[in-house]
């Protein structure tokens, strides 16, 4: 009886093995696609881009996905090239999700937002996750209150004082911080996709969002935070501080003759990152609750 026992408990402990191995759900990246109708200039070969979406919406659709994200900058410079791509990236069988990139403005916003989105930040959800979305030029140098925050960064000798920036502004820090407290009253952890990195050790620091000390402040006092996606620094980046995981993926259209796309999977422990082409591997452990 007791062979018996023992062997039965032999098979549930296997059995209960085998399904922590299993990934809960799975979601695909992409990031600065940056398509356009137009020359390379320097690694950024923009025609290239619209071979390698196929490739990677290809390589997706073969996945079991929950949803698929792409982190902005699906265009370049030209309005005109919205359309084509967007057609490419709409050949995605999972649910598609997009944030908007500082390239994507030479579309404008009023176009922009109906196109790819119901609003410029959102939020959606998995078993367990919150998902927001944020938008990293709601405020930028096409407003008069952005110009003179950018002054005022170059006046301090700021790295990120760029025009290429932007920042989250009052109302949208507001409504990340209810999201990420009615996370944590659910029990849910929290990812959040912007264009820009936050983290100064994550990315170069000319890439980073306008307010990217006060954001990182927020999401420290949250502990549903499990990480801050991101894209805009072709080369990549990431670094952990305090449990939040920051990734900056790289950009597609700086990916040379390979492709840069990625497939995370999310496990009760941690998120494996599956990187494709230039797009590296990774295993971000969770923080316990």
């Amino acid at each position: 009886m007791t062979s018996y026992r023992l062997v039965v408990m032999g098979i549930l402990l296997g059995a209960g093995s085998a399904a922590m191995a299993q990934p809960r759900f799975s979601f695909g990246v992409l990031t600065d696609i940056q398509y356009g109708d137009q020359e390379t200039k320097g690694k950024r070969n923009y025609r290239a881009s619209m071979g390698k979406l196929q490739e990677a919406v290809a390589a997706l659709n073969r996945e079991k996905l929950e949803f698929a994200i792409q982190l902005g900058d699906l265009i370049d410079s030209r309005g005109a090239d919205l359309e084509p791509i967007q057609r490419v990236f709409n050949e995605l069988r999972a649910p598609r999700y997009s944030v908007l990139g500082n390239h994507d403005f030479s579309a404008g916003r009023e176009e922009l937002v109906p196109r790819l989105m119901k609003s410029a930040y959102y939020k959606f959800g998995a078993p367990g996750w919150r998902f927001l979305v944020t938008d990293g030029m709601d405020v930028s140098v096409r407003e008069e209150a952005g110009k003179k925050i950018l002054e005022s960064l170059k006046a301090a000798g700021a790295r990120n004082a760029q025009d290429w920036n932007g920042g989250i502004g009052t109302t949208q820090m507001a409504w990340l911080r209810r999201e990420l407290d009615e996370a944590a009253r659910a029990h849910e952890r929290a990812i959040v996709f912007c264009h820009f990195p936050v983290l100064t050790e994550s990315s170069t620091p000319a890439h980073l969002l306008w307010n990217h000390a006060e954001v990182v402040e927020m999401l420290e006092g949250h502990p549903a935070v499990a990480g801050w996606f991101n894209g805009h620094d072709h080369a990549g980046g990431y670094a952990e501080k305090n449990g939040i995981h920051y990734v900056t993926f790289p950009g597609m259209v700086e990916s040379g003759g390979q492709n840069s796309y990625s497939v995370v999977r999310v496990f009760e422990d941690r998120l494996e990152v599956e990187g494709s082409g230039s797009a590296p591997r990774r295993t971000l452990a969770l923080r316990k609750r």
